[in-house]
Parts: structure tokens; C-alpha cells; sequence
């Protein structure tokens, strides 16, 4: 679990200009047929993290993580549940565990790994404190994952509160 605080101007920070430019072409690829994965994705911020994901991968020469919708949902039910009991554990408000969550979604899994964060920041700064802790590091960069699948969401009553959860996984 990560807890992180950033900066407007933190080099990691993509600039409105550029960051809008990126999603344009992350939301128009699939129209071309270049990325099916992110026509499942119901959000920008979505592309976002895959987007910061996959270049941490590529520049280990690692191969790309494509969207789960499945996971995705994994990732949904635990953020939410996280933030009606006001915590960030890998251990759900009911006792459930990354595996029961993924079984429950119908995700069948050969490998399976969970980051999470705590964190008033976009998908850039999250993904690079990820890259800054050793474990989470090792789960972004783990060569035996193939999808993944990502939510965030933010406390109305205190900002600052806003989870991240990254589930990744291999079928």
C-alpha cells in the first residue's frame, strides 16, 4: 500500500496540452482497431493508468498489460468497499481476499497480484510511487501478468482520501 502526496508541477505530471492530446489518441486507437483494450474502458482516467502502466513495462522490456473488464470489476468492488469502511488493506471490509474477489467476478486466474494506494494524485504520480516501493515495483513489473484492471475513487467528505486499486492478472 502506497500513501503519497503530489505536486502540480511534479516532472511525473503530464501538462494539460500533452495529457489531453494523449487521451484523444488512447479513446480514437480503438476506432482503428490498434488498441481493442481500451474500447472497454468506460473512462479517460482508465486509458490514463494503462497508459502509465505499460510505459513502466515497455521501458523494461516488458510486454503490455491489456484492460480486463473483469478485474476492472474486482478492482471497482474493492475500492468501494475500502471506502465505506474508511481504510486501505488488501483485505476487504467482509474478510475477502484478492482471490475470493477475482473468483467472484468470474475471473479465473493462473496468477494474480494486487497494488494499492491512498493517494490525492492522477494515474502518473500513483503508478510512479508504485514504481518507488519495492513490492509494488515487483507486481507492475511481474513478466507473468497479462491483464490488468484498475479503479479509484475519492472520498467526498476528505480529498485527500482517494484510493487507488490496480489488479493484475493472468488467465
Amino acid at each position: 500500500m502506497i500513501s503519497c502526496l503530489t505536486d502540480r508541477n511534479s516532472p511525473h505530471r503530464l501538462q494539460g496540452r500533452w495529457r489531453a492530446h494523449l487521451h484523444v489518441i488512447a479513446l480514437a486507437l480503438p476506432l482503428f482497431g490498434h488498441i481493442p483494450a481500451i474500447a472497454a474502458m468506460e473512462s479517460v482516467w482508465q486509458a490514463d493508468i494503462l497508459f502509465h502502466v505499460n510505459a513502466a513495462r515497455a521501458a523494461h522490456n516488458l510486454a503490455p498489460l491489456q484492460w480486463n473488464a473483469r478485474l476492472a470489476t474486482a478492482a471497482e468492488m474493492h475500492a468501494t468497499d475500502l471506502q465505506s469502511c474508511r481504510r486501505l488493506a488488501h483485505e476487504g471490509c467482509d474478510g475477502s481476499d484478492l482471490r475470493l474477489r477475482a473468483q467472484r467476478v468470474g475471473y479465473t486466474f493462473r496468477r494474480l497480484s494486487e497494488n494499492l494506494a491512498l493517494c490525492p494524485c492522477d494515474a502518473a504520480a500513483v503508478v510512479q510511487a508504485w514504481l518507488n516501493s519495492d513490492g509494488h515495483r515487483r507486481n507492475l513489473l511481474d513478466p507473468n501478468v497479462s491483464e490488468m484492471g484498475a479503479d479509484t475513487r475519492a472520498d467526498a467528505m476528505d480529498l485527500r482520501r482517494q484510493q487507488w486499486v490496480l489488479v493484475m492478472g493472468r488467465q
